[in-house]
């Protein structure tokens, strides 16, 4: 997936169909920001995903892109 010039100037105007897109391209990554490894009481290790993490991220994120106004100029 490729995210184009057009849709981050579009995100960072207020467009939720932009900002969405955004959030969508950089999902793969905050998942992987979001994945720990852990090891129980029996010593066996196991990956989990912090849910609570993505949706914060995400938030930030998505409050973050109307400052990329540079960006766009």
């Amino acid at each position: 997936m490729i995210l184009s010039f057009e849709t981050i100037c579009a995100a960072v105007k207020g467009d939720k169909d932009a900002i969405e897109e955004v959030l969508k391209y950089y999902d793969p990554y905050i998942v992987t920001m979001c994945t720990f490894q852990s090891r129980d009481e029996d010593g066996f290790e196991y990956t989990y995903v912090d849910h609570d993490a993505i949706q914060l991220l995400k938030k930030r994120l998505a409050e973050q892109i109307p400052k990329w106004k540079e960006i766009c100029k």
